[in-house]
């Protein structure tokens, strides 16, 4: 019998941004158009202003 491990990077880009720029404890309550109304985003309990994408995309572009 083969088993096999299949794994993702997925929020890969998440974690990139952690290391950019102050991401927050939240709560997994928090409602997302509320958050985004004010300027930030909800990742599980994590918050992430929405300026952390931007800094993501000005580092993440020029590599492309």
């Amino acid at each position: 019998m083969i088993s096999a491990i299949v794994t993702t990077t997925g929020g890969i880009e998440e974690d990139i941004m952690k290391t950019m720029a102050p991401t927050y404890i939240g709560d997994f309550a928090l409602k997302g158009k509320e958050l985004r109304e004010q300027g930030v985003n909800r990742i599980g309990n994590l918050i992430i202003p929405n300026n952390n994408y931007v800094l993501l995309e000005s580092w993440f572009l020029p590599l492309l």
